[in-house]
């Protein structure tokens, strides 16, 4: 094979490996490219940046934002008319399958360092992050939009549903290892402490339809854990300071990697992030429903001959009389949530000095669901001080999400910018994907590698 034909193969073989699954929201997928950024240890450890100090500037050196659905996009949901938006059911229903998810992500670097020492490259973080992600079936949405009238003798089973979200601090001291001209290999290991969690520990739920009288059996064994804050004893407001900086609410997370170069064209790379937890024990609540109840339904004629005031009053009684048939319960339990684990694998093939092209396959394992992404990117730098990034995704059930992205070096300054998928940030309600991730650092490189690409 020439070296094109090396990297067409490439690039078809491992987008062979995404063909047929559930592409699901991956995040931040163009920066693993621009590894001019100090920020690409955030995917793998064991990148070394060519520098022999970095500082993030406060607050700003790694700013990330993404949201994505796998489901109907804004405008499969709603129609518009004049100046009013209505639900377009049947665009809905078209538009979702069996397994649906939203999900999105903010993470922010309060503060990053790093310095080389000898072979050695140690890096330090203080980052926020709020982390959601969500499950659901079409099964469930099926059964709220057309009635249990169109489902008479089916047992519909709500799963998938699962819902994790959470808010939490981490500081991350990481180390990455020169080990010889071929392999290098890194570690971060991470202190969290929890401030927000709603995790969905049980959520297995069933409706079935009665052939006579089309009433509804129901069957629920459900258990979410929460720790939010205003669940303290004294009832009093908990403030800023405190839910911003108590130290309660303890996890530790660890990420691995190790980069090998097979020859000075051929780069590849593997990664295995946040493996760990966090145990929470404050601002406790926890939820429960292990109900087997017939639902009858109501009558609309209930309603008739009331006024506002009444009708409010009824349906709220309806509501109340609801959640009593789900018989739920509450608790203060201590529960662990594990994080969300995530794989990278990765390939680069070196054009020329100037000139890279690269393959990633991002794996995210959430509640036991393999979600799966794919992007092929370019990388050129156009001068000493500036470099540009392209790439390709296969994200969210979608084949189009073309991305681009930029570093700017004048020492010692550096500026970077990047998105997965550009028409997302101009179109969000006609996507599935949006991201963004950009980024302030001073570098002082050493002076050998002073303006030059780094060592993979």
């Amino acid at each position: 094979m020439n070296k094109i034909q090396k990297i067409v193969f490439l690039l078809f073989s491992l987008s062979l490996m995404m063909i047929g699954n559930k592409v699901k929201a991956q995040y931040d997928l163009g920066i693993y490219s621009l590894r001019l950024v100090p920020q690409t240890n955030l995917s793998n450890p064991a990148f070394m940046p060519g520098y022999k100090y970095h500082f993030g500037f406060p607050a700003l050196s790694s700013v990330y934002a993404g949201l994505g659905n796998s489901g109907a996009r804004y405008n499969q949901i709603f129609t518009k008319t004049g100046d009013s938006l209505s639900l377009d059911t049947k665009s809905i229903l078209k538009n979702i399958k069996n397994g649906n998810n939203v999900n999105f992500r903010i993470a922010n670097q309060w503060l990053n360092a790093g310095m080389r020492w000898r072979k050695f490259y140690f890096s330090l973080s203080a980052s926020d992050i709020i982390d959601v992600n969500s499950f659901y079936s079409k099964s469930i949405v099926s059964l709220a939009i057309e009635g249990n009238a169109a489902h008479v003798g089916e047992t519909i089973d709500a799963k998938p549903l699962e819902l994790k979200a959470l808010h939490y601090r981490e500081y991350a001291l990481g180390a990455a290892y020169d080990f010889n001209d071929r392999w290098n290999f890194g570690i971060k290991a991470k202190l969290l402490f929890g401030k927000t969690a709603i995790n969905s520990e049980k959520s297995n739920l069933s409706l079935t339809t009665t052939n006579d009288y089309y009433y509804l059996n129901v069957k629920s064994d459900v258990l979410i854990n929460t720790s939010v804050p205003g669940a303290k004893k004294d009832s009093t407001a908990v403030g800023i300071g405190e839910y911003m900086f108590y130290g309660s609410n303890f996890g530790m997370g660890l990420d691995l990697g190790a980069t090998f170069k097979l020859n000075s064209e051929w780069n590849f790379s593997a990664s295995v992030l946040d493996l760990g937890y966090i145990s929470y024990d404050r601002w406790l609540k926890s939820y429960s429903s292990k109900a087997d109840f017939t639902y009858k339904g109501i009558g609309f004629n209930q309603f008739d001959g009331l006024n506002e005031a009444q009708s409010k009053a009824l349906l709220q009684h309806i509501r109340d009389s609801i959640v009593d048939l789900f018989q739920i319960n509450e608790s203060v339990n201590k529960f662990v949530v594990p994080l969300t684990a995530k794989i990278y694998l990765g390939a680069s093939y070196q054009l020329s000095d100037k000139e890279t092209l690269g393959a990633l396959v991002r794996v995210e394992l959430f509640k036991g669901i393999l979600r799966p992404s794919f992007t092929a990117s370019y990388y050129r730098q156009l001068n000493t001080h500036f470099g540009v990034t392209a790439n390709y995704s296969i994200i969210n059930r979608s084949y189009l999400n073309l991305g681009l992205g930029f570093v700017a070096n004048f020492e010692p300054l550096q500026v970077y910018f990047v998105t997965d998928n550009l028409y997302g940030i101009a179109f969000a309600d006609q996507t599935r994907y949006a991201n963004f991730h950009f980024g302030i650092n001073f570098i002082i490189p050493n002076n050998t590698t002073r303006r030059t690409m780094i060592k993979l």
